[in-house]
């Protein structure tokens, strides 16, 4: 069903191209809402246009006042020149930081000094994310030095305790790829996004060496004369726009399938996101060149091609294209997807979309991968397999896809990205880090799956619904196997006490028989959605192979639940009562109880941007989320899941619930917590029954 298109894309698709629109795209300073994006967007635009395709900039204001369902859009920003240089002592006189040298040296988005510079002198935070800090030092028209987060310190330092600008050192580490001492010489990619209620300020980004250098100065100086900077930045704020970049490949219907990557991010920012912008613009050229020559047919769907300002360009698109949204089928979102593995220590991942926008793209993303992972063959030729490192995981976020797979939104796109990566966000995220045999690859990859899907019929849709059946029935009786050796190990290590085992057990059973319905509706729903790609004249035939198969996934869901009671029992001493366990009535907590009357209603589409909702905060509730911040860490994209649970009619108990199959975190507490202030910030509206 797929070979004769990948291998019709394979021979016309060059890593060596792609890595050729890389190298250009990073030459670009690609600031959001700056003129260096704006070039670097007639770039792509110009390229896409000379390869045939049907290609313009969607524009729209960067005003620091239009909003996007949440997503607000920043004022226009550029910057001529920037330097900060220490000037006292005398003696330890030189230059830190030069713009025009590294565009990492600034803090983007940072905001003009008077026209001659300021001269202040530098005092040490220990990171300077908490009050407490503050009162041991005067900050009041200093400069701060720090390596805590950049946003956090800016708030207390700047606008609370009068602080001018910051200088950090900050090194974000991913253990065990990347620790702050990795990267002596490297400026890590920092901004500023401002808001209404923010005093402007400026800073500068200097590298964890000279972070160290500038400590030990400032520390042999106390009781001496004070370390002075001078620092000058010559930048403005005023309305423009921000755009994207669009291209499209003609279908024979109005229905479309939607490739999309960003095309941000300072110079050069070669991976993160030249590549997958590079990867973009050689899949659209090889498949109109495949089309135009004829060795491909023109596919039913149209094929649209998405450059973006990450986040902001994918937010204003679907809130001023929802005609189009509509009838988009699906998506794929390429981020960091050029790594050169073995420099950058990454691997390829794809990142399935949510389980509430349920979809067939992951079984068929998943056939993909498997067929471009054949790069060798064992000793004696029977088994190929990959050279390079890749996994299929679940819903992350963290990119464009979060927008587009959020139900109101309703476009199933899964994500490739290559994670974690040495160099990320880091002035060391040069070209030599981009390998073009894994553009290559990533490009034939998405080529195919964008092509399936925008020609798919009645036969690709049969086949693709046995595909994910097929694929059900593996991941169906691994994943309650695990359910079931996890349970065990807890028993043995951690349950010493009867009645913690007996409740700990009797959780289990019952939640058993709700996951595996979970399952099965999420994949029922996954089959559902491939008849979009059913022609109206066959839907009724496809109806047929639909029900049939839906009952097959009930049939099984039921024969592995029954399986695993069976194999408990062996296991188990005390699951020998099954029948009684299942009839005792749960134990409902208060806090339960409470969640059962709570059902919340999202006022937006799409996902709630943080910075609205900071935005939207009173000092006291964005310290009483800060004070959770632990907890939502270790929470990671649970309360983004949640909201896309969300649909007005659900409880907060059952969105609880839902959450906790999916990740198997439980959080009705932190949830809770979350929604009133969501509901705080008018984000959401909450019936209490």
């Amino acid at each position: 069903m797929l070979k004769q298109l990948m291998d019709e894309v394979s021979r016309e698709i060059s890593g060596t191209m792609a890595k050729q629109h890389v190298a250009q795209i990073s030459r670009y300073h690609r600031i959001q809402a700056s003129p260096g994006f704006r070039e670097a967007a007639n770039w792509c635009k110009a390229t896409l246009r000379s390869y045939g395709l049907d290609t313009k900039l969607l524009k729209y204001p960067a005003d620091g006042k239009t909003a996007y369902w949440t997503q607000l859009m920043y004022k226009e920003w550029s910057v001529n020149e920037a330097e900060l240089r220490i000037v006292e002592p005398r003696t330890s006189a030189k230059l830190l930081a030069r713009f025009s040298e590294n565009k990492m040296s600034i803090i983007q988005r940072s905001s003009p000094t008077p026209a001659k510079g300021v001269q202040a002198e530098l005092v040490v935070l220990e990171n300077g994310e908490e009050p407490g800090e503050y009162k041991k030092i005067d900050v009041r028209g200093r400069i701060v030095v720090t390596s805590g987060d950049v946003e956090r310190v800016r708030s207390l330092a700047v606008d609370k305790y009068g602080a001018i600008g910051i200088v950090t050192d900050r090194m974000a580490e991913f253990p065990p790829i990347r620790q702050r001492t990795d990267l002596p010489d490297a400026l890590q990619y920092t901004s500023f996004w401002w808001h209404s209620k923010r005093k402007p300020c400026f800073g500068f980004v200097i590298s964890p060496r000279q972070g160290n250098e500038l400590r030990k100065l400032i520390r042999t100086q106390k009781g001496k004369r004070p370390v002075k900077v001078y620092a000058k930045v010559d930048s403005q704020f005023y309305n423009g726009r921000i755009e994207n970049v669009s291209a499209v490949i003609r279908g024979r219907t109005n229905e479309e399938v939607l490739v999309v990557a960003h095309l941000c991010h300072p110079q050069p920012s070669a991976n993160d996101n030249a590549s997958g912008c590079g990867a973009v613009i050689e899949v659209a050229r090889t498949l109109h060149s495949l089309i135009a020559e004829k060795r491909l047919p023109r596919p039913k769907r149209t094929m649209r091609f998405l450059l973006v300002p990450e986040m902001t360009g994918t937010y204003a698109y679907s809130a001023t294209n929802k005609h189009i949204i509509h009838r988009t089928l699906a998506a794929i979102n390429l981020d960091m997807v050029g790594e050169n593995q073995d420099l950058c220590k990454s691997s390829l991942l794809i990142e399935s979309p949510p389980e509430a926008t349920s979809s067939y793209v992951v079984d068929l993303m998943e056939n993909l991968l498997e067929r471009i992972s054949t790069d060798a063959k064992s000793l004696g030729g029977t088994f190929s397999y990959a050279l390079f490192k890749h996994v299929m995981i679940p819903f992350s976020g963290g990119s464009d896809h979060y927008i587009l797979s959020d139900p109101t939104v309703g476009v199933p796109c899964p994500m490739l990205i290559q994670w974690p990566d040495k160099y990320y966000h880091t002035s060391e995220d040069t070209i030599d880090k981009v390998d073009p045999e894994m553009l290559r690859r990533v490009a034939v990859l998405t080529a195919t799956y964008a092509y399936f899907i925008a020609n798919a019929g009645y036969e690709e849709a049969v086949w693709l619904a046995n595909e994910c059946l097929a694929r059900f029935k593996v991941r169906l009786s691994l994943s309650i196997q695990k359910k079931i050796s996890d349970l065990i190990d807890k028993l043995r290590i951690t349950c010493r006490k009867k009645t913690e085992r007996k409740e700990t057990i009797e959780r289990f059973v019952r939640d058993l028989g709700a996951y595996t319905s979970y399952l099965a509706l999420r994949k029922a729903e996954s089959i559902r959605r491939i008849s979009k790609l059913v022609e109206k004249s066959r839907q009724r035939e496809f109806a047929i192979v639909m029900s049939a198969t839906i009952s097959e996934i009930e049939t099984l869901t039921d024969h592995e639940h029954q399986r695993a009671l069976v194999e408990l029992q062996h296991l188990v001493p005390e699951a020998k009562n099954m029948k009684q366990i299942l009839r005792r009535k749960p134990t409902i907590s208060r806090l339960e109880k409470k969640a059962m009357r709570i059902v919340p209603r999202r006022m937006f589409p799409g996902p709630i941007s943080t910075r609205f909702l900071l935005s939207k905060l009173g000092e006291k509730d964005r310290e009483k989320l800060r004070a959770m911040e632990k907890r939502m860490t270790e929470l990671g994209v649970l309360p983004v899941l949640a909201l896309y649970w969300t649909d007005g009619q659900r409880t907060l108990k059952a969105i609880s619930d839902l959450t906790y199959f999916e990740t198997g975190k439980e959080a009705l507490k932190e949830l809770g917590l979350i929604f009133d202030l969501l509901e705080e910030a008018d984000l959401l509206q909450i019936r209490r029954n």
